[in-house]
């Protein structure tokens, strides 16, 4: 099932390489018209999204952790047992997979890989490839390729359409290309797919409310937002001031509520924090002032998912991922897959303490 990925793609830290200035496509009139409309959206939406966010209000949250707590895997070579007995000890049973529409004809070797983790469901994250825009009617024969396999298949909960399309090394040159690519897969709810979206990274709210605030033709099931914190701060750190992580939420569930192409649901569908001196894997420069240590990921990563359950706002929190030695709970490195500290902290959620308390330092 591991094929050969395409030449713009990074196996060690699972995304696109980095584009070279030289690369990037020029501003054009086409992007100038999109700024013009995320800008008016933002216009539109701000009054009424100031005054949800600021009535807002955290309510006990009764999500037991089985259905909490998300987990991404990814397909080992010669290693399914492994990774199939350490969800197992964590008791994971929501578990999401990327599959990339480049590898659409293998979406039935998917399927069979899927149920080898008994009682889990899976969220299936169909990754766009840089031409997917350009290209929609391929687009639209690899989505539907996928959605017949997994339609009225248990193993599969929905299916999550784009990665990072605020990031023009994925593709879309603007939130307009997303909007087109996710009308396509409008086309798929018919089968009885569930369909979940908006697949902006990090704290961006502008994109973000464009992609649920629109007036194309599609709906999505849940706002599935890829939340990092920034890379090696605390879940209690602020951006502009104002937005820790539980700010954060609270305007992306404003989103989620007053958009009028999202149901009232919020998932974070990835989050992790990458780590020191794992360079290739790590999925940025590598520097200290950029990672943290393995004792400090395994403690964000339970105050993560601690405030977020907190606040009664968000359904689902996925970690990105099982294994990878740069960002994962175990590190393949080596003669042997090692458990880092994440994995222990993880497991510990699972076991109770994701309903403590979380507390300041």
């Amino acid at each position: 099932m591991l094929e050969q990925p395409p030449e713009w793609w990074d196996p060690y830290s699972s995304q696109p390489y980095k584009l070279e200035s030289e690369a990037k496509p020029r501003l054009s009139a086409h992007q100038i018209a999109e700024y013009a409309k995320v800008s008016g959206a933002a216009l539109l939406g701000a009054v009424p999204l100031l005054l949800k966010y600021l009535t807002l209000r955290k309510h006990p949250c009764d999500i037991p952790a089985k259905q909490f707590v998300g987990l991404s895997v990814s397909p080992l070579a010669n290693n399914d047992n492994e990774l199939v007995d350490l969800v197992a000890e964590l008791g994971i049973e929501n578990l999401l997979v990327r599959i990339p529409c480049w590898e659409s004809h293998l979406a039935d070797e998917y399927q069979h890989w899927m149920e080898k983790f008994e009682g889990c469901r899976f969220v299936v994250n169909v990754l766009q490839s840089r031409n997917s825009v350009q290209e929609l009617d391929r687009w639209r024969r690899q989505l539907t390729r996928i959605a017949e396999v997994f339609v009225n298949r248990n193993v599969c909960e929905a299916l999550w359409i784009g990665n990072a399309i605020n990031r023009t090394k994925w593709g879309c040159r603007s939130t307009r290309d997303y909007l087109n690519l996710q009308s396509v897969a409008q086309e798929i709810r018919s089968k009885g797919i569930k369909i979940i979206g908006s697949s902006v990274i990090d704290f961006e709210p502008l994109p973000a409310w464009r992609t649920v605030f629109n007036f194309a033709d599609y709906h999505l099931d849940a706002m599935a937002a890829e939340l990092y914190v920034n890379r090696r701060h605390s879940p209690w750190n602020t951006q502009y001031g104002v937005f820790d992580l539980e700010n954060k939420l609270r305007l992306f569930k404003a989103m989620a509520s007053l958009g009028n192409r999202c149901s009232d649901e919020l998932w974070v569908t990835e989050t992790n924090w990458p780590l020191l001196d794992t360079k290739p894997y790590t999925p940025n420069s590598g520097h200290p002032s950029r990672t943290v240590d393995e004792t400090t990921q395994a403690a964000y990563l339970k105050l993560y998912y601690q405030l977020a359950w907190q606040t009664g706002w968000v359904k689902r929190v996925y970690w990105w991922q099982l294994v990878n030695p740069g960002y994962g709970l175990v590190d393949s490195r080596g003669d042997r897959l090692r458990k880092m500290p994440s994995f222990e902290a993880l497991k510990q959620l699972m076991m109770g303490e994701l309903q403590d308390r979380p507390r300041k330092p």
